[in-house]
């Protein structure tokens, strides 16, 4: 009997040391200590989801600076989450871990402080995440603390051995489980560049929340944050450089072209249907300015195109809608006059004694093309300015294709098939006859169209650029993800169409007017057409000239040499080789 109780004493004592010895204990750090909570921040809001914000645990190493730090970060990213994330429990359990509840035990002996965190529970962790949908590449609850190798999320409790405090070997703290609850709890705050916006519906199809179709474009479809406008494609200085670009062409080209339609088409005391042709292009070009000028009337293109951080102007806004409709309208008559103005120019290369006149069937036939390829966008409603563009236009890539870039694909058709047949037509005449006048005098013509042409061609090729590259600027929008959740966001850019790419749009969208007036601004036609004007011969007009005749007379030059001298350099050109053809509109 005695052997046998000895035998059980010696079991028991194995077992209990063997215990002691393979039980996990999380250790004392000496420099943990309990403090208040220090404040919220304004975009960290603790103080109402923590436990008991007058003991915070912290050590040497861990202090509620770093805690905070962190937190900035966990609270912005839950701000650019769904409502199944933005939740009471979500924000208790990342408050109570970043700053655990501090619980203390007192050494009996030397009356010493002995502060240990309460942790939170692994389930409690695991439930946030997988409602707010964290991967673990940016968290993992089941982490282990870097020193013990033990659980961070313990599963029911962390034990202690105070023994050498005075306590238990097996000081036990119930890990924090806070109440589950799906109060939505809305943060306000987004990762930078995106900007916050409350919406009490969330999610597409419930025909209560209107944000998109007043411009405002969310990360997805159940988030609070907002994709910055102009988007971050380029920078802010980039992008203030495209819109100034912008707004200067379009005012010097609507400078330009309204002066070469007042001398074509008002002062023009003898307009032939060449001048026509030329004048109506030159309307379109004028429309094409207005279109691009519009911004300034509500502080420049840049608030045309974004009237707020995070909007985008819509066909909503008056100006947006004025912008996009005269814009279509405007560019779809010039294309359509070029197309015309190339066949003209073949026809009458090739036939010098035929003549044709058909401009009273061209001006309605264009009238109602360039009518019906822009009204209908106007009814329902495609004409919004783009994220990540300088130009109010088309919406829809399929309403772009089919009222835009197939007629486009037309014209240049014909342009190209016209410019060709000019060319050949030409290179024919100067060889068969060695007339290199000729050639000079089709000069300007050409070289007018071969412009307008290259710029429509850029326009069609960059249209096909970005539609093939597509997929890679989506594709870029992880690695945007990634970059504004691991830096402060100012130099994250989402893939998109180079920099300089875009400036030559710009310059090919905004600069007919300055191809016109470098081509017939100051030709011989436009300076004989102003010094015949009335604006020169009135009689205010005539007193100024003689006065200055009879300066000129005193300082030892004739009036005739002067009159002589005005109709050799006034009396010559005209803006393209063809006879002058008269015509009434009838």
């Amino acid at each position: 009997m005695r052997v046998i109780f000895i035998l059980f004493l010696f079991l028991f004592l194995f077992f209990y040391f063997s215990h002691i010895e393979g039980q996990q204990y999380y250790p004392i750090d000496p420099t943990g200590k309990c403090e208040p909570y220090v404040g919220d921040t304004s975009k960290v809001l603790c103080s109402k989801y923590l436990n008991n914000p007058m003991s915070i645990y912290i050590t040497s190493t861990s202090n509620q600076t770093t805690a905070m730090t962190k937190l900035n970060l966990y609270f912005i990213l839950v701000g650019a989450t769904g409502p199944s994330c933005q939740t009471t429990n979500t924000l208790v359990t990342l408050c109570s871990a970043f700053l655990p509840e501090c619980e203390v035990f007192i050494d009996n002996s030397t009356n010493k402080e002995i502060a240990m965190p309460k942790r939170v529970c692994l389930d409690t962790c695991n439930s946030v995440a997988n409602n707010c949908g964290i991967p673990t590449d940016y968290f993992d609850c089941n982490q282990l603390e870097p020193f013990s190798q033990l659980p961070l999320f313990p599963i029911s409790s962390t034990e202690y051995n105070l023994t050498s405090y005075g306590g238990e070997f097996n000081h036990t703290l119930e890990c924090y489980a806070p109440p589950k609850t799906n109060e939505t709890t809305v943060t306000g705050n987004c990762p930078f560049p995106l900007v916050f916006r409350n919406r009490t519906v969330i999610g597409k199809g419930s025909g209560l929340d209107d944000s998109e179709n007043i411009g405002y474009t969310y990360v997805s479809e159940d988030s609070y944050c907002t994709i910055p406008c102009p988007a971050p494609i380029f920078s802010e200085k980039q992008w203030d450089n495209i819109f100034h670009t912008s707004d200067a062409i379009s005012l010097v080209s609507l400078l330009c072209s309204i002066y070469l339609f007042i001398t074509y088409m008002v002062i023009n005391p003898k307009r032939n249907k060449y001048d026509y042709f030329f004048s109506f292009f030159v309307a379109s070009i004028i429309l094409m300015s207005v279109a691009g000028t519009i911004g300034f009337s509500v502080g420049g293109t840049r608030k045309l195109i974004c009237p707020e951080i995070n909007r985008r102007g819509m066909y909503k806004d008056p100006a947006v809608a004025a912008a996009g409709w005269i814009f279509q309208f405007a560019i779809i008559n010039a294309i359509l006059w070029f197309s015309i103005n190339s066949f003209e120019l073949w026809f009458q290369i090739k036939f010098i004694k035929r003549k044709l006149n058909l401009l009273k069937y061209y001006i309605p036939s264009v009238l109602v093309i360039a009518i019906a390829l822009s009204v209908p966008l106007s009814a329902i409603g495609q004409y919004n300015a783009g994220l990540g563009n300088f130009v109010v236009w088309i919406e829809s890539g399929k309403y772009q294709n089919w009222f835009f870039w197939g007629p486009l694909g037309i014209v240049l058709t014909v342009g190209t098939t016209f410019i060709g047949l000019v060319i050949w037509e030409i290179y024919k005449i100067v060889s068969s006859t060695n007339k290199g006048d000729f050639f000079k005098l089709q000069l300007k013509p050409l070289l007018n169209m071969l412009l307008v042409y290259l710029t429509f061609v850029y326009l069609f090729g960059y249209n096909f650029y970005i539609h093939d590259s597509l997929n890679g600027f989506y594709g870029s929008s992880e690695e945007f993800k990634n970059c504004i959740i691991s830096t402060d966001g100012k130099d994250c850019r989402i893939q998109g169409p180079p920099y300089s790419s875009i400036l030559m749009f710009v310059f090919c969208l905004r600069i007919y007017g300055v191809y016109g007036f470098a081509l017939y601004g100051y030709s011989p036609k436009t300076r004989s057409i102003w010094s015949n004007s009335f604006i020169f011969n009135n009689s205010m007009a005539n007193k100024l000239k003689s006065l200055y005749n009879s300066e000129s007379t005193k300082g030892g030059t004739s009036s005739t040499d002067i009159k002589m001298s005005t109709a050799m350099d006034s009396g010559g050109g005209k803006s393209s080789s063809m006879e002058p053809d008269d015509i009434i509109i009838r």
